[in-house]
């Protein structure tokens, strides 16, 4: 079964992704061209068309398909759980580069102005989300996945209703004991308290803002989802026995239509829509690459191939 051949590619970047500057913030620094990087945790499209990737290495932008890139600030930390939410506004968490002002790890931090500083807004040297997700109606909800944590801070899913300034931790049952095993996370757009899980077993569903959870869908793994333009679909990459790629829902996960992009032995590990114009789609993977689309799939660029920039 090949979403089965694919789990151990997974799981290896998973667990390198857990192991891993702070100065002279607010500004664009161009990179050259072919420039390795190690790792993406996630990826964002801005409404202005800009594409930022979050790196072991902090965060770097495009506005041409890859062509050019900058380095967005001077910040080198290594960015987990990165996400944009309908807003615009950037959600990170992680663990610091060198000479970092932050502590390991760096708790939730926000960006309002595209990367280019972040301010803390809590649990900063308590916890690392390897994900984080938010409510596309109102962005204050957010929900993050600890995966590794132990103690106070343990694994577990926490839910915020504030932005981040005050979170409740959330027991899971029926999820994988190993929460290592959920690779993306997702509150459906029509209900702040239901949420799906792409699993290594599957799609799992929990209709009461995580703290139990049932098989959707076991015929399908999906590594990244995110919300659509519209408030209502869902895009993510999703791979069964009849098709992989990426794929759009129109009732909630439980049936999905291929728009391509199969990776093959590969698979998604981000995406993101530009909201005001979901022709333009960013997908990365696990292996570290990066594709784009600008017509809704018909075509795709890869713009980093194996941590290399175009």
């Amino acid at each position: 079964m090949k979403k089965v051949a694919v789990i151990s590619v997974l799981s290896i970047s998973l667990l390198l992704s857990a192991c891993s500057s702070s100065s002279d913030e607010g500004k664009l620094s161009p990179v050259e061209s072919g420039k390795k990087i190690a790792d993406i945790h996630g990826v964002g499209v801005a409404n202005d068309g800009i594409t930022y990737v979050a790196t072991h290495e902090g965060l770097f932008a495009t506005k041409d398909v890859g062509n050019t890139w900058n380095k967005v600030g001077s910040v080198s930390d290594d960015l987990m759980g990165f996400n944009m939410r309908a807003d615009g506004t950037m959600l990170t968490s992680g663990h610091p580069g060198n000479n970092s002002k932050y502590p390991n790890p760096m708790g939730v931090l926000v960006s309002k102005d595209k990367g280019m500083t972040w301010k803390e807004v809590e649990y900063v040297g308590k916890i690392d989300f390897h994900v984080l997700t938010t409510y596309h109606q109102d962005p204050n909800i957010i929900f993050g996945l600890n995966q590794m944590g132990t103690g106070q801070y343990g694994a577990g899913i926490y839910k915020s209703m504030d932005g981040g300034k005050k979170w409740s931790k959330v027991e899971p049952k029926g999820l994988p004991n190993d929460l290592m095993k959920v690779y993306s996370l997702l509150i459906l757009p029509d209900n702040k308290d239901t949420l799906l899980a792409g699993t290594e077993a599957g799609l799992m569903i929990s209709k009461d803002s995580g703290a139990n959870w049932e098989m959707y869908d076991d015929t399908r793994l999906v590594t990244a989802m995110t919300v659509m333009p519209n408030g209502k679909d869902i895009i993510g990459y999703s791979m069964s026995n009849q098709v992989s790629g990426v794929m759009i829902t129109k009732d909630s996960g439980q049936s999905w239509t291929s728009i391509g992009l199969d990776l093959g032995q590969d698979a998604g590990s981000a995406i993101s829509v530009n909201q005001k114009d979901e022709k333009q789609i960013a997908v990365s993977t696990f292996s570290t690459s990066l594709y784009e689309t600008k017509d809704g799939g018909q075509n795709w660029d890869q713009i980093i191939t194996s941590g290399k920039m175009k």
